[in-house]
């Protein structure tokens, strides 16, 4: 298996793993509407972690550049 297929099976289980608890406690609980506040932050680290996933499938050296800022490459 080639760390592409790898990369995204890792991606897509931990998807899974983070956001279905996630909606099912804004979706349940009274308090549940509260987290609907720290949902751009679950979905930002998300994307942050599909970054690195994807650096590590192409074999890339080094650190990824920052998505947020990429003028500020070294």
């Amino acid at each position: 298996m080639n760390r592409g297929a790898v990369a995204l099976v890792i991606g897509l289980v931990v998807c899974l793993l983070v956001m279905t608890p996630f909606v099912l406690a804004i979706n349940y609980y009274d308090w549940g509407v509260g987290l609907v506040l720290v949902s751009p932050l679950v979905i930002w680290l998300l994307l942050r972690l599909g970054r690195r996933l994807e650096h590590w499938a192409r074999g890339e050296t080094g650190r990824p550049p920052d998505p947020d800022f990429p003028e500020d490459e070294d």
